[in-house]
Order: structure tokens, then sequence, then C-alpha cells
């Protein structure tokens, strides 16, 4: 069924790629951005809404109309560096998803889905040595801890959420299959792989609209 998707980060790496699948899948998208000028793309389905999810009437704005909520924001670092500092708060994404979901309850809207990270919560201790390293002693354990809080608002707010705990978001081929895996009994089952392509992201997300089974789950996404 085709909805109207308010989306987060549409000039973004991700975000780009899910703009123009949502569009061609028949949704109509309505993204909230600072610049509308970064976004190429025309379409008669696409709005541009100019403002910030992080202004609570920029969201409300945005979001008169929608069905669904759709973030792939990231905390973002001054480089792909992990030991880059962050150029925003360290609370950005939680101050940003607080400010949704209330604007959610407020206009009586329950699907929101959002990309995440592998390694946030109980994904940690099955996440690869490398990457825990990394989050444990590097600066990209901020915008962890910033995706943790996310989580838990998102698990405390009654709202039919989901996260995809993306792997290694790279270059891979994005025709290959998606693998979900969850933590069961400390490990995660089915094994997932270190990498997943963006394109295989946005998929994953937009599919994930329709799916009541991901309900309040937050799977690790990677790719065969």
């Amino acid at each position: 069924m085709t909805k109207t998707i308010l989306l987060y980060g549409g000039s973004g790496r991700t975000g780009t790629f899910v703009m123009q699948k949502a569009l061609a899948a028949g949704h109509s998208v309505r993204a909230l951005v600072r610049n509308p000028a970064a976004i190429s793309q025309t379409h008669p389905q696409l709005t541009l809404v100019k403002g910030t999810p992080e202004n609570a009437d920029d969201v409300a704005k945005a979001m008169q109309g929608c069905d669904v909520v759709i973030s792939t924001l990231n905390n973002a670092r001054a480089s792909d560096s992990p030991f880059a500092k962050l150029v925003n708060r360290d609370t950005l994404l939680k101050d940003i998803f607080d400010i949704t979901i209330a604007a959610m309850r407020e206009q009586g809207l329950r699907r929101i889905v959002s990309l995440g990270a592998a390694g946030v919560n109980d994904s940690y201790d099955t996440a690869p040595f490398v990457m825990r390293m990394l989050i444990k002693w590097s600066n990209l354990g901020q915008a962890y801890r910033d995706h943790e809080m996310v989580e838990d608002a998102l698990a405390a707010s009654g709202l039919d959420w989901t996260v995809g705990r993306a792997m290694m978001l790279g270059k891979k081929d994005g025709t290959a299959p998606v693998i979900e895996s969850y933590v069961v009994d400390g490990a995660n089952k089915p094994k997932p792989v270190m990498q997943i392509s963006r394109a295989s992201v946005a998929q994953w997300l937009i599919d994930a609209l329709d799916r009541e089974d991901l309900h309040g789950k937050a799977p690790l996404i990677s790719q065969k």
C-alpha cells in the first residue's frame, strides 16, 4: 500500500537512496531538509519542506498529511574516521526523536522506521571485536550512545517502531539479499557479515514499513 512518508536525512548518502526508491515504488515523500537546494531530484510526489528536525514547529508542519516516518539520520563526525569528533552535540538524535515521538502522538501517527547501527544496546557483545574496540575507545562511541538513547526512547514510546541496526555501510552490491540477525542466547543468529550497501539499507527501510513482524524490533541488517 502506498504511503506518504516523512523522511529525515533525505539529502544524505543513505537518505538519497530512500527517496529514490520510495518514489519509484509509488509512495509520496515529504523530506524535511535544512537546504532544499541540496536535493536535485524532482518528482510530482516529492515535497521538500525547509526546516530542521530539531525544531518542533518544523516537524509538526512537515508531518501534516503523512502516514509514516523514516529516519536515516546519524550523529555525524567531522570525517569518516572513527576518531573524528562529533560535529553536533552528543544527544542530537535523542533530542530529535523526542520531538518526533511527541509530534507523532499529537498527529496520530504510529509507524516509524529508523536507521541504526550494529553494536548498539544488546548487539554490542555480539559485534565483531574491532567494532567493539572502536565503540569503546574512539569517538564512534559517542554517536553509538546517542543511537542507544534513541532505541530506548522508541521502546518506551508505545509506537510501532523498528530500527535497522546496519553493519558497515559500504559499496557492496545493492541487489544481494539482506540478512536480518537477532541476538539469541548471546549470539547473533544468523551470523551477519561485515557490510551492507546503502541501496540495500534503503530498500529494507521502505519494505519494513508494511512488516508488522518488525514492530518493536531492532535486527542487525547485513548482506550476503
